[in-house]
């Protein structure tokens, strides 16, 4: 059996959407943007949707396909407010992570790159 791309799992008692990366390739991305387009259409706006995504297993590497399948599900509901923290390893995120998330992603919600996962869900939580 195949190992899985990525994992989901919710935390803070369901409040922050947790997406855990094991490979960005092509298989992930075309998973991951058919959920995140489901998510989004799915969600309720009264409450922000506050999400992780955990990088820090792909050596902050990011595909040319989850690159673009990041860039286009930015695109759906942007009345949807919320915001993204990128959990990367280390300090230091990749060139393709840093221009992802200042000039590839819609300005529709907040992001910020951590380090840590604690500083994720802090920042995510904080009104």
């Amino acid at each position: 059996m195949p190992e899985e791309v990525y994992t989901r799992e919710m935390l803070a008692d369901g409040r922050i959407v947790c997406f855990r990366f094991v490979s960005t390739g092509s298989e992930a991305a075309e998973k991951w943007y058919l959920e995140l387009t489901d998510l989004f259409s799915n969600w309720d706006k009264r409450a922000p949707l506050l999400m992780l995504v955990d990088l820090s297993r792909e050596n902050n590497l990011v595909s040319a396909e989850m690159m673009r399948t990041a860039r286009e599900a930015s695109h759906e509901r942007p009345d949807v407010p919320g915001k993204t923290a990128v959990l990367i390893d280390g300090s230091e995120p990749s060139q393709n992570i840093k221009l992802l998330l200042d000039r590839g992603l819609a300005e529709t919600r907040q992001r910020k790159i951590v380090a840590s996962e604690s500083e994720a869900v802090a920042w995510l939580l904080e009104p």
